[in-house]
């Protein structure tokens, strides 16, 4: 009897990279939102006479439109609108896990901070690991310029979508009959005229006065600042930490009382903060002493002590503080936008210099 063999294909990647760094932005931004109004609104209920319309049923409903919109429409704007609508369903479902990982339903189960945030990195580590770990092959390359042919059929193509095209024909198959078929159409084909939309142009705005921004130089002058001081900080709790842990070794009664005091009610999560915190203050050390020497090797150690505070301290500080702890990482993914932004125009600057 002949074994009947079946040959699984690998799934075909997309190129469009916005698609899951708009549902995680709208997942987040959902459940920000729901959790400062119950906060401000002091946690009114839906419903009455024994009823409770809880809102994991509306993020339940919003991953169901997600899902309906994907399988019934076909045009790469329903992706977007997918993406978005999935998004906030998603964030106001996981918002509530805590309910259901507790007998007694309870919302204010302070390990759901930490889940939801471990959730969200892993999601989003997962989704760039997957982009990422190589590049689209040729094959990839062909099937995302042919869904972006759908667009030809109705005269709806834009001069962005076209460039996107004709690059991804470029890294496709050339052997491939499809290729010198869809480029020709892609060339002869006249993108109308795009009306960005005003959330197009809102966001446009708001990146031309962010690059305005972080090109100024008082601008950059500030953020050498703020981890030149971290820095000085860092240098000067290890040196306390040093004399309090030598005072300790020696036999000195003070030390020895401070040292316990300090240590006190110490748990694996609080050692994994320490250690976190000591790695993260010695590469702010190391990025302030490169500033002098090469700004964008400098920006590159500020971001690895960010990235460090965010995935081995931050998770732990969930525990304790709760979706307070979302106001640190704010600050800490704008201070990483900042510096990638920074660290770019560096190396720009550079192959410019080395170019001439």
């Amino acid at each position: 009897m002949t074994a009947l063999r079946i040959k699984i294909k690998a799934p075909i990647r997309s190129a469009d990279r916005e698609l899951v760094d708009s549902f995680l932005v709208s997942a987040v931004a959902t459940l920000l939102v729901i959790r400062i109004y119950l906060e401000a609104s002091g946690y009114p209920q839906l419903g009455g006479e024994g009823l409770h319309i809880a809102h994991v049923l509306w993020g339940g409903l919003g991953m169901l439109v997600a899902i309906v919109l994907l399988l019934v429409f076909l045009a790469s704007t329903t992706r977007h609108v997918a993406a978005v609508v999935g998004g906030f369903g998603f964030g106001a479902f996981i918002d509530e896990l805590g309910k259901f990982l507790t007998s007694d339903n309870n919302y204010f189960f302070k390990p759901t901070a930490a889940l939801v945030y471990v959730v969200f990195v892993a999601l989003f580590l997962l989704s760039r690991e997957i982009r990422n770990f190589r590049t689209l092959t040729p094959e990839e390359n062909l099937v995302n310029a042919v869904e972006l042919s759908k667009e030809l059929a109705v005269s709806n193509i834009g001069e962005v979508d076209r460039e996107n095209a004709l690059r991804l024909l470029d890294r496709s198959d050339q052997a491939n009959p499809l290729v010198p078929a869809l480029r020709e159409r892609f060339l002869a084909a006249q993108p109308g005229p795009v009306r960005p939309s005003r959330l197009s142009r809102a966001r446009d705005s708001v990146a031309s006065g962010y690059a305005r921004l972080v090109g100024n130089k008082w601008f950059r002058r500030v953020i050498a600042a703020i981890f030149i001081v971290e820095g000085v900080s860092f240098v000067l709790s290890t040196v306390a930490s040093a004399a309090l842990v030598a005072g300790t070794l020696l036999g000195i009664a003070e030390a020895r009382v401070a040292f316990d005091e300090a240590t006190a009610g110490s748990t694996l999560a609080s050692w994994i903060q320490t250690v976190a915190g000591i790695a993260a203050g010695a590469l702010v050390v190391r990025g302030v002493i490169l500033l002098w020497r090469s700004r964008a090797r400098a920006y590159q150690a500020f971001e690895l002590a960010i990235l460090i505070d965010l995935m081995l301290y931050l998770p732990f500080a969930f525990l304790s503080e709760g979706f307070v702890t979302f106001i640190d990482v704010l600050i800490d993914l704008g201070l990483l936008a900042t510096l990638r932004y920074m660290r770019s125009q560096e190396q720009r600057l550079l192959a410019t210099a080395a170019g001439s």
